[in-house]
């Protein structure tokens, strides 16, 4: 059995979508059913459902030999990982969004602060960062940072709160990475696994 770490909401909806587009029924249905359940088993493979930030930490700590999730994680927490594909699901990307267009940005809210600060690092530009978990629109509603770094991916959230997308930074989507020591122990099931996923 293979242990697969896989990122709980908006992105656990686009893997089931793309099981279902192509006919990948099998666990697709074992993880519908899933309500509230953290662990899922089907035919040698177990699901491990968590939180986008923790699915590198599971497949770096080997608890997961394989996992599920963004480029933005991947991006922002530089796990010791194994990148092993590019799916073609999860799509959008990260981009600097702001009340006003500004000619310099000297204070950014974001969740994102090892990316955010890697941007401005490339661009030579002295700025302050601020770090949110959540809701980071609203620093740049009420002026508490010039702008915000955040994933983008219709922008409609942006248009809500009376921001606009000024910059659009780097393209995002989900990435199947591995363990660096069980992607040789147990490198025949995890070939599998990945032909099936190319297959579906």
């Amino acid at each position: 059995m293979i242990t697969i770490a896989l990122s709980k909401g908006r992105l656990l909806k686009s893997f089931l979508d793309y099981l279902e587009q192509n006919g990948h029924l099998r666990w697709h249905e074992a993880l519908k059913a899933a309500q509230r359940e953290l662990l899922v088993e089907t035919e040698g493979i177990r699901f491990l459902l968590v939180k986008g930030d923790d699915v590198p930490t599971y497949v770096e700590e080997g608890i997961a030999e394989l996992g599920i999730t963004g480029s933005d994680i991947l991006a922002e927490y530089g796990a010791d990982v194994n990148e092993l594909l590019d799916l073609p699901f999860g799509h959008c990307h990260f981009a600097l969004a702001s009340k006003e267009e500004l000619p310099d940005y000297r204070t950014i809210a974001t969740k994102y602060v090892n990316y955010a600060k890697s941007v401005f690092d490339r661009s030579e530009k002295p700025v302050k960062i601020i770090k949110l978990n959540g809701s980071v629109e609203l620093a740049a509603v009420i002026g508490m940072a010039d702008a915000i770094v955040d994933i983008v991916q219709s922008g409609e959230t942006l248009r809500m709160n009376g921001l606009a997308e000024r910059v659009r930074l780097d393209p995002i989507n989900a990435r199947l990475i591995a363990n660096k020591h069980t992607f040789f122990t147990k490198s025949a099931e995890i070939r599998a696994f990945i032909n099936e996923l190319r297959v579906a």
